[in-house]
């Protein structure tokens, strides 16, 4: 997935309807004929959680290979059109690598 899409999604994360707050009822002190109500839990959500909700949501409805994009290389390839860029593959590499430390 490309770095263009995975900022839309990140934009998007903060568009939501949904707090991603969930809250039950406080304690009460027991009242005769009352039943006793559990202590409140809280669950916040960051807006990293609801990143990768999204994202995995995402992830899921793309296929696993772009088949249209294996075809053109294929082709390529049989017909000696293919040729590999290797700066452009180290490049990418060490950036990759260096992301790694940030």
């Amino acid at each position: 997935m490309d770095q263009g899409t995975l900022g839309k999604i990140g934009n998007k994360v903060d568009e939501t309807k949904t707090s991603g707050r969930v809250e039950s009822g406080t304690a009460r002190p027991e009242q005769p004929g009352s039943r006793p109500v559990p202590p409140s839990d809280t669950v916040n959500l960051t807006s990293s959680a609801k990143l990768l909700a999204r994202l995995d949501k995402t992830l899921e409805s793309l296929p696993a290979v772009n088949a249209e994009r294996v075809a053109e290389i294929r082709t390529a390839i049989e017909s000696g059109d293919y040729e590999i860029d290797s700066d452009a593959i180290a490049d990418a590499m060490i950036r990759l690598d260096r992301s790694f430390g940030e």
